[in-house]
């Protein structure tokens, strides 16, 4: 990890010239995260975007003095992202769990509670792209070396896996569920009513932070996050009956229950760098499609994972009875599946031949093409801000997403 880190050090003051005349493409399950990023190119097709193939001549420091490699921007992109979470929120959890702690003015179960899931067990992909859109930014205005500027927005990105962590509390007593992340779920481990209040905490305390950042546009930005997490958790118990509405609707609870965080607080960051109202927009739509695209392949590995190491239905939104995108498109070559959509999945051997259509059709596919499509549109979305490394490393945030179904 030395020499990665090393990479990026040399390598990230060094900008990166676009190569004209490239187009945007990723390919299906069939490059890995540093060749499918060897290409950014706005959907108009105009100027090259990020992500050549360009390599740069980079020295690997004291250990082999005299060696110097190849480092294409893809691989720097990765190091930024590694160097993003060993070193700027290397103590993140640690923080969470004081701030947390402190509040308390009691012996009480709480604190064990509340920092329950806060053990740097899960990926921090919210925070990560919180903080990089807020680096690109702080570039492409030229306050790089900005450092209150640079603590407020690593605060934006601690708070958004707080609110994030809170939310899986919560979503956890309504599923009933019983692990995540190789533990006993917080429900399970203590109770229900006990597990709700400590979710309510967490948002308490998240909220106080957000107090401090000084800015009424970003403290509205993320207390905006709160008012979408419970109108997608309604949206979820709600059950459309027509198809046109049920996609849309679909969607509409994917933005607000993953993708408003992820947005916001990318707005935020944009914000606090002192973009432009345009570039701030950006930012948000940059924000909204990856995390559209994100919960897209959340859903479609619900179906993949399952046949693939199972061999059997087992998808856990349809035990739920939720309709994910899978099923949704699968709806047209299978109509028997409407049926089963408004009933919730409830009768006996609906679940598993849910299952098998959505495996059977083109439902699969197309949740794959629609995630590509959105982390596209992400890419776009930030394509005007000046390149620097932070924004390679957006391209391949898009990517990791992608590549999770790969």
């Amino acid at each position: 990890m030395k020499r990665s880190l090393k990479l990026f050090d040399l390598a990230a003051s060094s900008s990166y010239k676009s190569a004209p005349g490239t187009s945007c493409s990723v390919a299906a399950g069939q490059r890995s995260v540093q060749a499918a990023g060897e290409r950014w190119m706005s959907s108009k097709g105009s100027s090259g975007k990020l992500y050549t193939q360009q390599t740069r001549a980079v020295s690997l420091g004291s250990s082999s003095a005299n060696q110097v490699v190849q480092a294409t921007a893809p691989q720097l992109a990765m190091a930024t992202h590694q160097r993003l979470l060993e070193t700027e929120l290397g103590t993140m959890f640690k923080e969470i769990n004081q701030e947390l702690e402190k509040e308390i003015s009691h012996h009480s179960e709480l604190k064990e509670m509340a920092t329950y899931y806060f053990d740097g067990k899960g990926k921090a992909i919210r925070p990560v792209i919180a903080l990089c859109v807020g680096h690109a930014y702080n570039v492409h205005m030229g306050r790089e070396n900005d450092e209150e500027l640079k603590r407020k927005q690593r605060l934006i990105a601690i708070i958004s896996e707080m609110i994030h962590t809170a939310s899986l509390v919560h979503d956890d007593i309504l599923d009933h569920a019983e692990t995540r992340r190789g533990k006993k779920s917080v429900n399970l481990a203590w109770d229900p009513l006990r597990s709700t209040f400590c979710g309510d905490y967490i948002i308490a305390v998240s909220s106080k932070l957000l107090s401090t950042t000084g800015n009424e546009d970003v403290i509205e930005l993320l207390s905006r996050v709160l008012s979408d997490l419970v109108q997608g958790e309604l949206q979820q118990l709600q059950n459309k009956t027509e198809e046109g509405e049920r996609f849309e609707e679909y969607i509409s609870k994917s933005y607000n229950k993953t993708a408003s965080l992820m947005a916001n607080s990318c707005q935020a960051n944009a914000v606090l760098a002192g973009a432009t109202k345009a570039e701030c927009e950006n930012a948000f739509l940059y924000g909204k499609h990856l995390g559209i695209g994100f919960q897209l392949v959340d859903d479609l590995l619900d179906f993949v994972s399952s046949a693939d190491q199972l061999g059997k239905p087992a998808a856990a939104d349809l035990e739920l009875g939720l309709a994910t995108a899978p099923v949704l498109f699968a709806t047209k070559q299978f109509p028997e599946l409407e049926t089963m959509i408004n009933r919730r999945f409830s009768e006996p051997g609906d679940v598993a031949r849910a299952f098998e259509c959505a495996i059977q059709s083109g439902g699969v596919e197309e949740t794959r093409k629609l995630a590509r499509n959105h982390c596209n549109e992400a890419m776009d979305s930030v394509a005007a801000i000046k390149d620097s490394t932070y924004k390679q490393t957006l391209a391949h945030l898009c990517e990791t997403v992608l590549n999770r179904i790969n």
